[in-house]
């Protein structure tokens, strides 16, 4: 989880970033694009009143000199608010609050309708236009014309203003989008590695389950083996635990093919081909399974129910594992010289035994695969916590369920319970 959360963060990031450098881009342009067409459109209009103040100065007579104060009056009349005219370097009107310098007017850069730049005086951003003519002395005897220099202002906070309110607004667009990009990466990712992780969560349970399974009938051959090595037994009993040994080896042989199925059991629509099986046979082969066992603890094994002459559609080998499960449970959790109860009806198998019983709380929890009530006697007995994780798979392929009823120090009842009859 801790890693689909990182995977979901990084990309989500990097959405965001990628974001921001296409809406900042696109915003860019959009400023850009702005003042273009507005130098372009008041460029237009402030080269028209100039042109129109030319005019009207050749009017008046091309022949005569035109006097300053004759250009500054057709100036005023002409130019729009804003605007100022220098001859040279000397201010000779300006209604602007924005004072021109010469010198700092690049007039190798001509853009038409008119020259322009941007500037920020005073915390205002401002747009400059500006052109240049020659006016004054026309056709005279030095025939040089004094040079005069025409600026217009216009303030452009305000397209500054919109950007930076448009960035905001992308940012805070891009800050909800990304919540919901990662919300819905965390989302998509959970679903597509969630069989993954089934895989994986399936792969554990069989690795343990096999453990799990294998010690029981290993257990029990090795002591007869054992048994054989040291004692002398009579052949009857000598072939007993022969074939004993042979079952239980064939019946491993069968189960670690079964073992290697297992993940069905965690797949909702698993199917197991289901026999009829004798309840009589089934007790008799697990009461010899887990004899050795009992045996060390000196406990009785004692069947019950209506189960003479039954018989019941299951997997036999799934079936012999989800008793012996349950029995050596028993076992752990009973006292020397006790009893333990295997049963049937028509419609349930159970185990039940009179010993430590399950705390009402830990009572759901031991369903879960690894959990174990008590942890320092599960450990010492080996036991893994997997035996009622798999009982209750085992049930669920079976059409049933695992019904649990225990009490602390009296004991507990374990039943699969069929939904359908068998």
């Amino acid at each position: 989880m801790k890693m689909i959360k990182k995977i979901a963060f990084t990309a989500s990031i990097l959405l965001f970033v990628l974001a921001q450098i296409f809406s900042f881009y696109v915003i860019y342009v959009s400023h850009r694009e702005k003042i273009k067409l507005l130098s372009e459109k008041e460029g237009k209009y402030f080269s028209d009143a100039l042109q129109k103040c030319f005019l009207d100065l050749r009017s008046i007579n091309q022949e005569a000199a035109a006097k300053d104060y004759v250009i500054i009056y057709y100036f005023r009349r002409n130019m729009m608010q804003n605007t100022a005219i220098y001859k040279g370097t000397e201010e000779l009107y300006n209604n602007s609050p924005y004072e021109f310098d010469i010198n700092h007017t690049d007039w190798s850069e001509y853009q038409y309708p008119a020259a322009c730049r941007t500037e920020k005086i005073g915390g205002r951003y401002l747009l400059v236009l500006y052109q240049s003519e020659e006016l004054g002395r026309y056709h005279t005897e030095t025939d040089e014309n004094e040079m005069y220099y025409f600026y217009y202002v216009l303030d452009i906070t305000s397209v500054y203003e919109e950007s930076f309110s448009l960035i905001v607004r992308e940012l805070m667009v891009s800050l909800l989008f990304s919540a919901g990009m990662a919300a819905l990466l965390v989302y998509l990712i959970k679903k597509i590695t969630k069989p993954l992780q089934a895989v994986n969560e399936t792969q554990r349970q069989l690795i343990g389950s096999l453990s799990h399974e294998l010690k029981t009938p290993l257990t029990a051959m090795k002591g007869y083996s054992e048994t054989l090595l040291g004692v002398k037994l009579s052949e009857e009993q000598k072939e007993r635990a022969l074939l004993y040994i042979n079952r239980e080896s064939g019946r491993l042989s069968r189960l670690s093919e079964k073992m290697m199925e297992l993940t069905r059991l965690y797949e909702p629509e698993c199917s197991i081909m289901l026999t009829e099986v004798s309840v009589e046979d089934l007790f008799d082969a697990v009461r010899e399974s887990v004899g050795h066992r009992l045996s060390e603890k000196n406990l009785t094994l004692v069947q019950e129910g209506e189960y003479r002459g039954k018989t019941k559609k299951m997997d036999v080998d799934l079936m012999t594992s989800f008793l012996i499960n349950l029995i050596n449970n028993s076992i752990m959790a009973s006292a020397e010289g006790g009893r333990i109860y295997m049963g049937a009806d028509e419609n349930s198998l159970w185990v039940r035994d009179e010993g430590c019983g399950i705390p009402p709380e830990e009572v759901e929890k031991v369903r879960k695969a690894f959990y174990r009530v008590d942890k320092s006697r599960s450990r010492k007995s080996g036991n893994m916590g997997l035996g009622l994780s798999l009982c209750e798979q085992i049930a669920a392929v079976h059409h049933g369920s695992m019904e649990i009823v225990s009490k602390a120090g009296e004991g507990t009842k374990i039943s699969l319970i069929f939904f359908t009859k068998h």
